[in-house]
């Protein structure tokens, strides 16, 4: 860093907090990804606010699944919220009068909440008791002026390591990276309204100045180490600056919209790769996942996801299970089939890392297929000599 920011920030209180670790595994998007909405279209998404509201479009097959409840997301392990019981909970909190209300609402949920989440569940917890007259906000409030400044000597970390790794490119290059991190420097310390610095236009023009560079390796690891840039979505100081100045009841909100369920792709409908087909906008290529761990994922191939986090296939397990508790109760009508093909799809999807197991399924294949459309049919047996192909090589 340089002197100029070592004195700025030497004369700065800081306020020790524990960082969180990230959800989410970083990988370089290629050009590609960005011009079909990848970066672009995930970094809106999660600043979006989460109405709850049905899905339509290319997902539009899928919301049958968002009408179960107590669902286990494959990816987080964590009992997901569906769209509709969040439509809700917003409406009860939007009655809330005081933070003990709020807060009463929120501890019945407390265990549907991502990690991040119930790290400031916590922080509220603790400041309700030595101030019951208090609002989420006043907590958050109080809490800015510290995290600002560890969220800022975080900025500055990133951005130094850009940096270093933009002297090994051409000149030129390594000349506009510099100007793109000098003035995202700038926007953090001035901090003015309208020249707040925001993570993803720093991505953007980072993609801008080097989708030309043919130092590929070079620029991926550089864009990897910017996409650590903390956000609110991972990152405790960057959430308590973000929401120190919204409404208790939209603080509050933001705490359960992540653990929303959402139709997720399990062959990405935009794959990284021009060899690799578009997954099916269809239900036998969907599954639930809460939002934010949809979002993370994006369009990272399945077998690179698990590597990154190693539980999904536990996960992805008790997922399956709580369909067939589902089905076994009449719901998801129509639609028994359904744990069969996601079966094979999630085992030819990630390489054989995922294998379910259906032995708690009381319905079996020939009474499951006596209503499965026919196009779905004949996904799921070509899905089935390519994983028997793929078992007999593994098990060799």
């Amino acid at each position: 860093m340089n002197l100029f920011l070592n004195r700025f920030l030497l004369n700065t209180p800081v306020m020790q907090i524990p960082m969180l670790s990230q959800h989410f595994g970083v990988r370089a998007p290629s050009e590609r990804d960005v011009k079909r909405d990848t970066f672009i279209k995930s970094c809106k998404t999660s600043d979006i606010s989460f109405t709850g509201k049905r899905s339509s479009g290319s997902t539009k097959k899928g919301d049958c699944l968002k009408e179960l409840d107590n669902i286990t997301c494959p990816y987080s392990g964590i009992k997901m919220i569906t769209p509709k019981n969040m439509d809700r909970i917003e409406a009860k909190l939007a009655k809330c009068n005081n933070i003990h209300e709020r807060m009463e609402i929120l501890e019945i949920y407390r265990p549907s909440m991502q990690k991040l989440e119930k790290s400031i569940y916590q922080v509220f917890k603790g400041y309700e008791i030595n101030n019951p007259n208090g609002t989420l906000n006043d907590c958050l409030q109080q809490l800015k002026p510290d995290c600002l400044t560890e969220l800022r000597l975080d900025q500055f970390k990133v951005l130094d390591d850009v940096d270093k790794i933009s002297n090994k490119l051409d000149a030129k290059t390594a000349f506009e990276v510099r100007k793109v991190t000098t003035q995202a420097r700038k926007k953090i310390i001035e901090d003015k309204e309208d020249q707040i610095f925001k993570r993803k236009d720093l991505l953007a023009e980072l993609h801008d100045v080097t989708k030309d560079c043919q130092q590929k390796e070079i620029v991926e690891n550089m864009w990897a180490t910017a996409s650590k840039l903390p956000k609110s979505t991972n990152d405790f100081n960057a959430f308590v600056v973000k929401y120190a100045n919204r409404s208790p009841q939209e603080i509050a909100a933001r705490l359960l919209r992540p653990s929303v369920a959402s139709i997720e792709h399990i062959r990405p409908a935009n794959p990284d790769s021009l060899d690799i087909d578009p997954g099916e906008n269809d239900l036998s290529n969907f599954m639930l996942v809460s939002r934010d761990w949809n979002s993370g994922r994006s369009n990272t191939p399945l077998p690179e996801f698990i590597k990154n986090h190693p539980n999904i296939p536990r996960f992805s397990q008790r997922y399956i299970d709580d369909i067939i508790k589902s089905i076994h109760k009449g719901l998801l009508e129509d639609c028994d089939w359904y744990p069969y093909i996601i079966k094979e799809k999630l085992y030819n999807e990630s390489g054989g890392m995922i294998d379910l197991n259906l032995d708690k399924y009381k319905i079996d294949k020939a009474q499951a297929f006596t209503n499965i459309p026919q196009d779905i049919l004949e996904t799921y047996n070509r899905l089935t000599k390519q994983n028997q192909v793929m078992r007999t090589f593994i098990e060799n």
